[in-house]
């Protein structure tokens, strides 16, 4: 009895966890768009996409190309990040892309309403 009491406890708390929690949000919100982010903790910092979010973790995907100058084609590396959520004190994500014209309409109608 004492081990499902456990599992129910478990459960009531990851339920309240993804309910409330605005860094997991976020970070579940980049996993289904396919989204890159940047994370920040204490001593390090990582970016990738988010390719797996839970209560506990983030696991980030990062490709990188290969720094060996003696391959003619490119190669390519993955590295998969796995980040504590506790650990992490700021995260930043792109929530939208404007083209150059579309962000110097966007200004130029900044500049009209403060005139």
């Amino acid at each position: 009895m004492h081990e499902s009491f456990k599992r129910l406890s478990n459960a009531i708390r990851n339920a309240l966890c993804y309910s409330t929690n605005l860094l997991y949000e976020r970070l579940e919100e980049a996993l289904q768009q396919g989204t890159k982010v940047r994370i920040e903790t204490n001593n390090d910092s990582f970016a990738g996409v988010p390719i797996h979010v839970d209560w506990e973790f983030v696991e980030l995907l990062a490709l990188s190309t290969s720094d060996e100058e003696e391959i003619e084609d490119k190669a390519y590396r993955r590295t998969t990040w796995l980040v504590r959520l506790s650990a992490i004190e700021a995260v930043a994500y792109f929530n939208e892309r404007w083209s150059k014209e579309r962000f110097e309409n966007l200004l130029a109608g900044e500049e009209a309403d403060s005139q």
